[in-house]
């Protein structure tokens, strides 16, 4: 079996149809076609069904996949396994980044990475948590640096928490429910629990809806307080969402580590204390080898200084 060819037909799976499948492999759809219509020629059976907008495994596809997706694995554990009795680490390897968050971890620890293991090159891409995810099963991903409310969600993954931190609530200072509570002074550091209903009709600046931050956390309190919140921006950028709120623009919710304003912006722990982890995340049965394993021990290591707080007490 052509080990390249095992990832064109794992591919074609993955994302149902050729020209999905081409466009992620930086193949033409016609290309990709061939080397299908090759093998099952070959084979003298039909390995996927073609619908009008989805191919679906038949029943020699579906053995051919299991059997495919071994072998690639096996060829992963085994060329991981031989770099680390050779000593001699070389390899490219594809790293998937969340915005801010994973970007500023690696632009921290790279250079040392590099001093240690110079043969070794990571190319980075920024995406959202469930890109990363989708990247990592069509194994267009080695290592995903990723944020989660929940865990226990990632089954199609092996997950390394990394660091711990609260969500917060901020609002510009001149809100009249700041200037009821703190006059002109709010204090310089995160409030104990907010009540949504002070804030209902107010506008708000929220992570993308399709972030994880979005959809494990900050959608299901907003809809457990009966609230429908009047988002009128959402950007992958903490540090714009904090500066609408610095401006008096609306109230923004962001993460702990990313805050920086003090002085223009109250910040207030929300309903439930949600907490949500920076993590890494690689495929099942993919075996990490000495560098990759350094990596991530750095990554841990910056993210516990940069990127971890306790749980509020009050």
């Amino acid at each position: 079996m052509d080990l390249k060819q095992l990832e064109y037909i794992v591919a074609i799976e993955q994302y149902g149809n050729v020209t999905e499948a081409a466009s992620r492999l930086f193949v033409t759809p016609s290309a990709l076609n061939q080397q299908l219509l090759k093998l099952e020629k070959e084979l003298n059976l039909l390995l996927f069904t073609r619908g009008r907008r989805q191919m679906i495994p038949t029943k020699a596809g579906r053995i051919y996949l299991d059997t495919a997706k071994q072998m690639l694995n096996m060829r992963q554990i085994t060329y991981a396994q031989l770099q680390d009795l050779s000593g001699h680490l070389v390899g490219t390897y594809q790293i998937g980044l969340s915005f801010e968050h994973g970007s500023d971890m690696f632009a921290r620890i790279y250079p040392s990475f590099n001093k240690i293991y110079p043969g070794v090159q990571m190319r980075c891409v920024q995406l959202l948590v469930p890109d990363m995810l989708e990247r990592l099963e069509s194994r267009q991903l080695d290592i995903a640096f990723i944020l989660t409310g929940d865990c226990t969600k990632l089954q199609s993954v092996e997950y390394i928490p990394l660091s711990e931190e609260n969500l917060l609530l901020g609002l510009p200072v001149n809100h009249p429910v700041v200037k009821s509570l703190y006059g002109d002074n709010p204090p310089p550091y995160p409030a104990c629990t907010f009540d949504l209903n002070l804030v209902r009709s107010d506008d708000f600046a929220f992570a993308l809806s399709r972030s994880t931050m979005r959809r494990d956390l900050i959608d299901p309190i907003f809809q457990k307080a009966g609230i429908a919140p009047n988002i009128i921006i959402e950007s992958s950028f903490n540090n714009f969402l904090e500066q609408l709120a610095s401006q008096g623009i609306c109230n923004a919710v962001i993460p702990q580590s990313r805050i920086r304003n003090f002085k223009d912006i109250a910040w207030f722990y929300l309903p439930g204390h949600p907490r949500f982890q920076f993590g890494a995340a690689y495929q099942k049965n993919y075996r990490l080898n000495q560098a990759q394993q350094a990596f991530i021990q750095l990554a841990k290591e910056d993210a516990m200084r940069h990127m971890n707080f306790p749980p509020p007490e009050c």
